[in-house]
């Protein structure tokens, strides 16, 4: 994706700035929660987060957790992105090497809990829904179960510099 580094972060100073977006977009912006959205997830979880190269900014974040009880199930969560790069594809780049990060991990099943004004993106991802639609905090949402069969990556969807970092 030219313009932008979509990469798995690298310490902890970068975890902090994944945070605070999230914080800006679920909290600030949505209402979603009231004064944080981390959870007992944060600590074991795989952040991937998208820069911007000509601003040196933090455009877009997601996390991958494993399963607490369930062996070879990972989640996906807590995708954000800045408010002013929501049309230019880096939801859709960061669902992509979300995926690609838990079949590097031999994820058997891959899950989200979706936003119901984001589940058609994630069908067009080739996504399927697998629960009805239900209330968390107030919004409504739908379990996704990615297919890890499907090969997102390619030379026209992703730079080989992005490929080898992911």
């Amino acid at each position: 994706m030219r313009g932008y580094d979509i990469r798995i972060v690298d310490g902890e100073e970068e975890i902090q700035e994944a945070l605070a977006l999230r914080q800006r977009v679920f909290v600030e912006e949505q209402c979603i929660f009231e004064k944080s959205d981390k959870d007992e997830h944060d600590r074991k979880a795989i952040y991937i987060n998208a820069w911007s190269n000509r601003k040196n900014l933090l455009v877009g974040t997601v996390r991958c957790y494993p399963d607490l009880e369930i062996p070879g199930q990972w989640w996906g969560g807590r995708l954000a992105v800045h408010p002013q790069y929501r049309t230019k594809g880096i939801g859709v780049y960061l669902i992509m090497a979300a995926v690609e990060t838990v079949r590097k991990k031999q994820a058997e099943r891959f899950l989200a809990n979706v936003q119901l004004q984001n589940v058609e993106l994630f069908k067009k991802m080739r996504w399927k829904p697998i629960s009805s639609i239900f209330s968390s905090l107030g919004h409504p949402h739908q379990t996704m179960e990615a297919d890890l069969n499907v090969l997102y990556a390619s030379p026209q969807t992703t730079s080989r510099r992005t490929a080898e970092r992911i």
